[in-house]
């Protein structure tokens, strides 16, 4: 799963995406202002991944913010931690309970991939508009679509954010991997809290365990 988790024209044309853009920004700014107002961010989420291949697999856990900082827990179908303290990430890969065994633990700053996996914590929690670049937004009723291109390089296309306009909520991040696998993110029982739990967003290995840096 560390591969997979491991992630926007002239003339008349400008005008209508400045137009979009300007509006996208109000829409965005209204949304990131409330999540980074909170002190803490939990939520639960299910990541489903469309691989080339033509096989799909879906991922359920929660993931918890607070500050640049996350916490990302995956429950199914196989238990991983994702922990960046805003410094190190820490990935801990647990094997199957049926086969047992000790968890493989990886430390490391955040490169390209790694900030693939640390995308939908950035898209949420960040400040978007410093690192990624609206080009378009859609609305439909309450819900509104935009369209979001990275201001460097970033191993993410097709990048696009659904947003609840009426509770100014992310409900869902898509895009496509460097080979095309198509990835999406949806996000339900959101809750804003005003306190940080104590070393959430720490992680000590275990005792004796073989950590990999990256």
């Amino acid at each position: 799963m560390f591969k997979q988790i491991s992630v926007l024209i002239l003339s008349l044309g400008l005008s209508i995406s400045v137009s979009a853009a300007d509006k996208t920004n109000a829409t965005l700014k209204k949304a990131s202002q409330k999540y980074r107002a909170a002190k803490l961010v939990e939520m639960s989420f299910e990541k489903t991944v469309k691989f080339i291949s033509g096989k799909t697999t879906k991922y359920t856990g929660t993931l918890t913010m607070a500050n640049g900082k996350f916490r990302l827990e995956t429950k199914t179908p196989d238990e991983e931690l994702l922990v960046f303290d805003g410094t190190t990430l820490w990935i801990v890969q647990y094997p199957p309970k049926e086969f047992g065994g000790a968890p493989q633990i990886s430390r490391g700053k955040p490169d390209k991939k790694g900030r693939q996996q640390m995308l939908a914590a950035t898209l949420i929690g960040g400040d978007i508009q410093k690192t990624f670049k609206v080009t378009g937004e859609n609305k439909e009723g309450d819900k509104s679509t935009l369209s979001i291109s990275p201001r460097d390089e970033l191993p993410v296309k097709d990048l696009k954010m659904i947003v609840d306009t009426k509770m100014s909520e992310i409900k869902e991040i898509t895009y496509s991997d460097e080979i095309d696998n198509q990835i999406s993110m949806s996000f339900s029982d959101i809750k804003f809290k005003d306190s940080v739990k104590k070393n959430i967003f720490k992680y000590e290995p275990p005792k004796g365990a073989q950590v990999t840096n990256l």
